[in-house]
């Protein structure tokens, strides 16, 4: 089959998005599919990847982040839709992309993938405060008013994990399909730490052997809430040898630099494109703590499991997917510094050797990245199948 899907969140460092689509691109490529990704990007160009390829459009940068650009160009967007002619249209964004794939409704199969974080997860701050309750949960529903709406128009939404299809599912958004997003695990394991690198995030603490490491990992934006995290590594500072590594780049790194500036240790490492490094240092770290309340999957949390490392996670978000005893701890969404790491502490309580051993057994519970594209394929080869099958028929059957 012929798969195209049109995103708007690519960002030209790198990222959970973009992994996944380029990963979808080469394991459609080796099953036999021709995939193309079509995204904004700084310039017009086609990057050939393996059987498939990258299409950019070119579009302004991002205010708030600049290695995104803006779909704006829609026209240009809707004439690769109908020169590639897809089997299957897929929307990896719910703005300009899904409005592009709704519309083309001459493709046999139009899918939604949820890699988005949703309206309603910003709003919950307010909404927890909001009295009476009924009021807040009215307006909850109404900030889904539009993820039901988008669902009515694509034959199939494809959520990522538990958390985000029963909130769908909750909210009355129709024909949804969990298909588990996949980890790398052959990737990432405990056996790949590595005693130098751990020394050099210990800095000065690393002839101590109490020091514990805690490693953060994410793009340095609002959202992300990594000042809490450097946060609760300052309050924990002051009862036990503690160092931090932020491992990523973003709009906010220059502020979270001056925020950390008074940790004991601390080693902001910016962005990695080399995945063996980026599995030394999860394997080698001691607990991986992590503030973003509105992930959707939650890819680095998979990997951090898979190479035995702990998670610290806010009960908030499809984070709350990865917490398994002895693997993880939670903390209340909207917690204090204190509360984290108090989170922390707990883990650290446990010996090394079963923390570990516990993460990863966790981290083996999800599919390969192999089983989630099989199971991907499968589902639209089925519904295709369907669709054409039904006679007189618009595409798949509406039902879910």
């Amino acid at each position: 089959m012929k798969i195209l899907d049109v995103a708007e969140f690519f960002s030209s460092r790198g990222g959970g998005v973009r992994s996944y689509l380029e990963e979808l691109v080469r394991q459609g490529s080796r099953r036999g599919h021709e995939v193309v990704v079509v995204a904004p990007g700084p310039r017009d160009e086609v990057v050939p990847l393996e059987q498939g390829r990258i299409v950019r459009v070119a579009g302004p940068p991002m205010p708030y982040d600049p290695t995104y650009h803006a779909l704006l160009r829609l026209g240009a967007v809707r004439a690769i839709i109908r020169r590639e002619a897809p089997d299957v249209l897929q929307a990896s964004a719910p703005y300009a992309a899904a409005l592009v794939v709704a519309a083309e409704r001459r493709v046999p199969l139009r899918t939604f993938v949820y890699h988005s974080d949703q309206i309603s997860t910003y709003a919950a701050p307010l909404l927890d405060r909001l009295r009476p309750r009924a009021v807040a949960r009215a307006l909850e529903g109404a900030l889904f008013a539009w993820p039901r709406a988008l669902s009515r128009r694509f034959d199939a939404t494809i959520a990522p994990g538990a958390f985000i299809a029963e909130q769908l599912k909750s909210h009355g958004c129709e024909r949804v399909h969990r298909v588990t997003f996949g980890l790398r695990r052959d990737s990432f394991h405990p056996s790949r730490a590595d005693a130098a690198l751990r020394r050099t995030l210990l800095g000065r603490l690393a002839d101590d052997p109490s020091a514990a490491l805690l490693l953060v990992a994410c793009r340095l934006a609002v959202e992300k809430r990594v000042a809490l995290v450097i946060d609760a590594a300052r309050e924990l500072a002051s009862r036990r040898p503690v160092a931090l590594a932020v491992l990523g780049d973003g709009p906010e790194r220059a502020r979270l630099e001056r925020r950390a500036a008074d940790l004991p240790q601390v080693t902001f490492i910016g962005f990695t494109k080399d995945r063996a490094e980026y599995a030394a240092m999860l394997a080698s770290a001691d607990v991986f703590v992590h503030g973003g309340a509105a992930e959707t999957f939650g890819f680095v949390l998979g990997e951090a499991l898979c190479s035995g490392l702990p998670l610290v996670v806010p009960a908030a978000g499809a984070a709350v997917d990865f917490v398994h005893p002895g693997a993880a701890e939670a903390y209340p969404p909207r917690a204090s510094a204190a509360e984290v790491a108090a989170a922390i502490e707990r883990v650290l309580a446990r010996p090394r050797g079963e923390r570990a051993a516990a993460a990863r057994a966790a981290g083996e519970r999800y599919p390969s990245s192999d089983e989630h594209f099989d199971a991907l394929f499968a589902l639209y080869a089925d519904l295709l199948g369907r669709g054409r099958a039904a006679e007189g028929g618009e595409g798949p059957p509406r039902d879910a």
